[in-house]
């Protein structure tokens, strides 16, 4: 990668400005996303919410799809995360609190922007960009590290992730079944026992 590459912000990412006037916007943003609703969520109602202007606003982010989701990023890093290690009791105990986040408020913003990016490509492309890749690419280097530790088995790093988390998000989705710990305790064991070597 070339220094300019490295220099160039990411799509979906803010442009550096005046961090209270920033965190203004992203709290305004995630505000209205959770009291509001996404259609709510427009650049006029953050603007005014934060008390910026729309300028502002557009010299750190290119569009409303890129405010959201770093809005969206700026409080969901914490409670979704990616255990450090592939072992049984790491694995399940992130599961079980992405499962407790996915029952809240991160969870009803994440079936709101799912939901967008269905008709909206530029939600689409900012979460995708964002938040599902961007998280991924560190799954992978934590699931790459495992195999060749020999803790679990020789698989594509993609497929395992979507082992793992897809059932979560598949509840989350589509609520043909609550998303209990009991069900992500029986997930975790079903799934592992499948990919560990142990």
């Amino acid at each position: 990668m070339s220094a300019v590459d490295e220099a160039r912000p990411k799509r979906g990412a803010p442009k550096r400005g005046t961090p209270r006037s920033e965190r203004a916007i992203l709290d305004a943003a995630y505000g209205l996303l959770t009291q509001e609703g996404l259609e709510a969520t427009t650049v006029e109602a953050i603007a005014a919410r934060a008390g910026v202007s729309k300028v502002t606003i557009y010299k750190w982010w290119p569009n409303r799809a890129a405010v959201i989701t770093s809005a969206f990023l700026s409080r969901s890093e914490d409670t979704l995360p990616y255990p450090e290690r592939m072992t049984r009791d790491e694995i399940g105990a992130a599961l079980l609190r992405m499962a407790d986040s996915f029952r809240g408020t991160t969870g009803a913003v994440i079936r709101a922007l799912i939901a967008e990016a269905q008709v909206d490509p530029g939600v689409a492309q900012a979460f995708r960009d964002g938040y599902l890749n961007a998280r991924r690419e560190h799954g992978r280097q934590i699931i790459r590290t495992a195999i060749a530790a020999g803790v679990i088995r020789q698989a594509d790093p993609d497929v395992i992730l979507d082992l793992l988390y897809a059932p979560l998000y598949f509840r989350l989705m589509v609520g043909h079944q609550p998303l209990t710990d009991e069900a992500v305790r029986a997930h975790v064991e079903l799934a592992l026992d499948g990919l560990l070597t142990e």
